[in-house]
C-alpha cells in the first residue's frame, strides 16, 4: 500500500487508519499518537509537547524535540534518554492490508553489537484498538525497557480516574524527581512503599490520592507499581467521565513487569517546559528500576532484593518480543472507574466498571502472547 510521509505537528510521519482509529508515527524517534472514534466523536487522548514548533537548543535530544504520545524505550531510563529507539530515525518498511486489518512496520539498527528492532503497528476495522509489537534480535544481554504512553488530561484537579490491575507492591522513587536547587519541585515523599494509592505520603506531611489525576498543580512526580506476574494480562486505565472517554492498555506482566506513573503537572519551570506542561500523565509499562537506566537496573537495588524484575533477558539469538494493546471507548458522565478488564473471547474483552457497567470491546488479547 502507498503511504507517503506527511508532516504532522512539525514531524515527518506515517499514517495508518481503520474505521475506528487513525495512528500517526513520527519517522524520527518513532513516537506514536492516535485519534479514536468514540460515541460519534473523535478523541485524541495523547500529549504533544507545546514546543513542537519552537526552536530548541542544539543539545536538546530528539526525544524532547519530538515528545508526544507513546514511544518504545530500549534501554528505558534517563541514563541514555530512553535509548536510540526513542531518539533516532526509524526506517519505514511499508504498509500492507490483510482483510479488515492494516499494518505498518519500521526497523532500526541499534548499533555495533546491540542488535536490531522491528516495530509493527496494526489496526483492524471495527476495533477501537492500536496493536503494537517490537521484535528485538541480537540483543547481547538483559536491558531495562518499556513503553512510554503519555496522556493529556483536562486541566481540572481529579478529572481523571486512574485504575490498574491490583499490583504486588508500589513505591515512590528513592530520590526526588526534581531538585528545588534547579528550579523544579516534587510533591511525593521519596523512598516510600505505597500501601494505599489514595493516601500516598507527600513532602508536606499531607497525602496525595494517586487514583485521581491531575493531582494539585506544581510538581513533577513518579510512582512505580509492580504488576502481578500470575495474571494472564494486566490492565492500566484512565477514565475521564466529564469528557466521555476511557483509555486503557493491556500488557503481559512477564515481559513488562511494572507500571510507572509519570505525573507532570507544572513542576518544571525551566526551558523548554517553562511551567507549560500541566495535567500530563505518563502510564509507562516497563521493566526497569524506576527511570534510573541500565546501570541502576542491572546493579544492586531494592527491587532486585525483593525479587522484582528490573530488566528483560533476551532469548536465543538475543531475541525478544514486546507487545502492547492500547484502546479507547466512550463512557457516561457517571462512570466511577474500572474494576477489571477480563477476556470475553479470543476476539473480545469486557471492561467491568465500578458501578456495574460491562463494556464489551472487540480486542484480540492474544496479540500479547510471546
Amino acid at each position: 500500500m502507498k503511504n507517503d510521509p506527511a508532516t504532522i505537528d512539525g514531524q515527518p510521519s506515517r499514517v495508518l487508519e481503520s474505521t475506528g482509529v487513525r495512528v500517526v508515527v513520527t519517522e524520527l524517534a518513532g513516537h506514536l499518537t492516535a485519534r479514536f472514534a468514540a460515541g460519534g466523536r473523535t478523541i485524541d487522548p495523547f500529549f504533544t509537547a507545546p514546543w513542537w514548533n519552537e526552536p530548541l537548543p542544539a543539545q536538546a535530544p530528539p526525544l524532547i524535540r519530538v515528545l508526544r504520545g507513546d514511544f518504545f524505550c530500549l534501554p528505558f531510563g534517563n541514563e541514555r534518554a530512553h535509548g536510540r529507539t526513542a531518539n533516532d530515525p526509524w526506517t519505514y518498511e511499508g504498509t500492507r492490508a490483510d482483510g479488515r486489518a492494516r499494518e505498518m512496520s519500521f526497523s532500526m539498527d541499534l548499533g555495533p553489537g546491540e542488535g536490531t528492532v522491528r516495530k509493527r503497528i496494526r489496526v483492524v476495522d471495527g476495533e477501537p484498538i492500536v496493536y503494537q509489537e517490537h521484535l528485538v534480535a541480537g540483543l547481547p544481554g538483559p536491558r531495562p525497557l518499556g513503553h512510554h504512553p503519555t496522556l493529556k488530561l483536562p486541566d481540572r484537579e481529579g478529572a481523571g480516574i486512574v485504575d490498574m490491575s491490583p499490583p504486588r507492591a508500589g513505591f515512590t522513587p528513592p530520590l526526588p524527581v526534581e531538585d528545588p536547587a534547579s528550579g523544579g519541585y516534587s510533591a511525593l515523599l521519596p523512598g516510600c512503599e505505597i500501601v494505599d494509592r489514595t493516601r500516598v505520603p507527600a513532602v508536606s506531611g499531607a497525602t496525595v490520592d494517586l487514583t485521581r489525576y491531575p493531582t494539585p498543580r506544581g510538581s513533577e512526580d513518579l510512582a512505580c507499581f509492580v504488576s502481578d506476574p500470575e495474571r494472564d494480562f494486566v490492565f492500566s486505565a484512565v477514565s475521564v467521565p466529564s469528557e466521555g472517554w476511557l483509555y486503557f492498555q493491556l500488557k503481559d506482566p512477564r515481559v513488562l513487569a511494572e507500571t510507572l506513573l509519570w505525573m507532570s503537572n507544572g513542576g518544571r519551570p525551566y526551558p523548554p517546559w517553562n511551567g507549560r506542561v500541566v495535567s500530563v500523565l505518563g502510564v509507562e509499562e516497563v521493566t526497569s528500576f524506576f527511570h534510573y537506566g541500565s546501570t541502576a537496573s542491572l546493579g544492586p537495588n531494592f527491587f532486585r532484593d525483593r525479587g522484582y524484575p528490573c530488566a528483560v533477558a533476551p532469548g536465543q539469538g538475543g531475541r525478544l518480543r514486546v507487545g502492547l494493546v492500547m484502546g479507547l471507548v466512550p463512557i457516561g458522565g457517571g462512570f466511577r472507574g474500572v474494576e477489571d478488564i477480563v477476556r470475553k473471547s479470543d476476539a473480545g474483552i469486557t471492561i467491568v466498571g465500578r458501578g456495574g457497567e460491562r463494556i464489551d470491546v472487540p480486542c484480540r488479547v492474544g496479540w500479547l502472547a510471546r
